[in-house]
């Protein structure tokens, strides 16, 4: 069951956007990339405006994914309460709104693969309708030879693969007529474009924040927190911040009714191919600016919907704690 405070759909998205924009402008900012099928990718600036931002602390919060849709509608609710002062169904912001719009600069990116998320057949992965096997085939496609999910790439394109899938998966990004990346693998993909863009305005970014889902197959878990694959070579500030940073995510989850996340927080795992895609594509970030991931269980029954989205509100509210008082 979709919960209340859901909004998720590249329309609902953007007439929320253009309400916000109306009632709120002194507050808020809206900017947009459009994508070559035509969807806007919007980076949605949440501060007093009337405030310079040079003293504010800044946090970017971003999803990649388009088969991941529980970080929209939390990103959404999360707004709404620093805009509104209450969530979509009408509960009482978490957030001491008034500090936070004139001391931190935030930067929401919803959804960075808007098209991607209006392809898929649902609108939150809950394991009631699609199987673990199906839903990876709607994530990188289907393999014509097995019906079983396409391979894993950075970019490809369709002129030059021996064997495409037989129905394009909601994770790739075109970006031309025959080229498609996957967001937070490619330079390419409007993900990171913004981010460029915003580098480009400012060089004192705070925070960043990255918001994923996965399966957590065959686990008791439903939730876990990683740090940069090249977490060992960072600079040592880096590396005590995002991992105080992290355990502070782990914590508050751990207070969450259904909640279950895995305690030890670790660098990406990922090796050969899939850990260089991160390397050539993260590894000056890194070194830069505090960046974490949170992961939220998908597509399984033992984490509906409104549990998921949750979990990913109290991330992004802790984070924000974090860096107000950081």
């Amino acid at each position: 069951m979709i919960p209340p405070a859901w909004i998720s759909r590249p329309d609902e998205v953007n007439a929320q956007v253009a309400r916000w924009q109306e009632e709120h402008s002194e507050i808020f900012l809206a900017e947009s990339r459009r994508q070559f099928a035509g969807y806007p990718v919007w980076a949605l600036t949440v501060t007093d405006r009337s405030i310079d931002d040079a003293g504010k602390r800044k946090l970017t919060i971003y999803k990649p994914h388009a088969h991941e849709p529980a970080p929209i509608a939390a990103q959404m609710n999360v707004i709404n309460q620093l805009l509104t002062g209450e969530t979509f169904d009408g509960r009482a912001s978490e957030f001491d709104n008034e500090r936070v719009l004139r001391e931190c600069l935030i930067v929401f990116m919803p959804d960075a693969n808007p098209e991607g998320t209006a392809r898929a057949p649902v609108e939150a992965w809950d394991g009631s309708e699609y199987t673990n096997d199906e839903f990876w085939a709607w994530m990188r496609g289907p393999d014509p030879e097995t019906g079983l999910m396409w391979k894993r790439v950075d970019i490809y394109d369709d002129r030059e693969e021996e064997v495409l899938p037989t129905r394009r998966g909601i994770v790739y990004e075109q970006i031309d007529e025959h080229r498609f990346v996957e967001p937070n693998r490619h330079h390419a993909s409007s993900l990171f474009q913004w981010i460029f863009e915003l580098l480009r305005r400012r060089d004192d970014w705070s925070m960043m924040l990255s918001l994923h889902q996965t399966e957590f197959v065959n686990s008791p878990h439903n939730a876990m927190m990683i740090l940069p694959c090249l977490y060992d070579e960072l600079p040592e500030d880096i590396q005590r911040y995002e991992r105080e940073w992290a355990q502070e995510i782990v914590d508050a989850w751990g207070q969450v009714a259904g909640a279950n996340p895995i305690p030890e927080i670790k660098p990406l795992g990922y090796s050969d191919e899939q850990r260089r895609y991160f390397v050539d594509c993260w590894g000056d970030l890194y070194q830069r600016i505090p960046i974490v991931t949170s992961e939220i269980q998908n597509n399984s029954p033992c984490t509906p919907p409104a549990l998921q989205q949750r979990l990913n509100e109290v991330a992004i509210r802790t984070s924000i704690e974090r860096l107000l008082r950081v």
